[in-house]
């Protein structure tokens, strides 16, 4: 085989890899763990040889508490890639948190929400997920080319909105039925109010509120923010059979100096832990049955273009999905 044919091979392998990686970082973004971890599995999971593989791993594994597998993740990644910041922050914090503690003054939680602190903050989460270039990447042009044109899809993605409907004698693409489509339809209409919007995802109803739920800096509700939070969880209490995920969120504003918060992300997971109490007290659903996430200023709500829409970006947004 020619050294030509050798790298377009090769691109093609890397591309296959980033997109698979890149779905399940979409799904991750979305709450939805398992589904995540199995895509992942599907590329030798733990024993993976790729950098961004293992790395995705352990923050879905950090996010679902399991601190002992992301560790592994990381360890394998440190050994793949010893200057790997994520893998070393994320260890260190591993390490504080079964140690009952967190460094600089932070937000302390219990250990399954404190994990949570590694999946804030775009790239580490996977919400803005495009790796950078490996040393291999980078002495092989081909392979450039190809990660250049698969990160502008990735990007490209992101922004796509799912079609409402599927064909009703096929399965959509992610595998969810027409009939899956109908019970996110009937949750959609359940949970309808003029206070937020409801969007249908490929697995999920995405509730989004219309005003900001909490003051700017910190997890403190806004004057309407409680009420929101609590209709919410009226209406989720006449559901069934739904799995629940708070994902909190920043604007691009980052906490004053000397705040409690090092960051967005932790402002972001204070304001998903908050959300969760008080759906959960509405709604009667366990709260330990309620997932959080922290997106920090990632992928905000609304855009970031003004005041306005900051305001709004102080808030979380709930993910719904149909129990099967």
């Amino acid at each position: 085989m020619s050294a030509v044919a050798q790298a377009e091979a090769r691109a093609g392998e890397v591309a296959t890899v980033r997109a698979a990686v890149a779905e399940a970082a979409l799904h991750a973004r979305a709450g939805r763990y398992d589904t995540a971890r199995r895509l992942l599995d599907t590329l030798d999971g733990r024993d993976s040889d790729t950098v961004e593989v293992l790395d995705l791993l352990a923050r879905v594994h950090a996010q679902r508490g399991d601190l002992a597998e992301a560790d592994a993740c990381w360890a394998r990644v440190e050994h793949l890639d010893p200057e790997h910041a994520g893998a070393r922050d994320g260890r260190r914090r591993i390490r504080e948190t079964w140690a009952g503690k967190r460094s600089g003054g932070g937000l302390v939680v219990g250990a399954a929400a404190a994990c949570l602190l590694l999946v804030g903050g775009g790239a580490v989460a996977g919400w803005a997920w495009a790796p950078g270039p490996t040393a291999d990447e980078r002495a092989d042009p081909a392979v450039a080319q190809e990660l250049t044109r698969l990160r502008h899809e990735m990007g490209e993605l992101r922004v796509l909105a799912p079609s409402d409907e599927a064909p009703s004698d096929q399965p959509a693409a992610n595998g969810a039925t027409s009939g899956d489509r109908a019970a996110l339809r009937d949750v959609r209409d359940a949970l309808g109010d003029p206070r937020w919007t409801t969007t249908l995802d490929p697995r999920s109803v995405v509730v989004t509120f219309r005003d900001p739920v909490f003051l700017a800096g910190g997890a403190q509700t806004s004057g309407s923010g409680a009420d929101l939070l609590g209709g919410l969880g009226d209406r989720l209490g006449g559901l069934a059979d739904v799995e629940v995920t708070v994902v909190g969120h920043t604007s691009d504003t980052a906490p004053v100096p000397g705040s409690r918060y090092a960051g967005n992300a932790e402002v972001s997971l204070a304001r998903a832990l908050a959300a969760a109490q008080v759906i959960s007290s509405g709604s009667g659903i366990p709260l330990s049955a309620v997932d959080v996430a922290s997106a920090g200023d990632v992928d905000p709500p609304y855009p970031n273009t003004n005041a306005t829409n900051r305001a709004r970006n102080q808030t979380v947004t709930v993910a719904v999905e149909v129990v099967p």
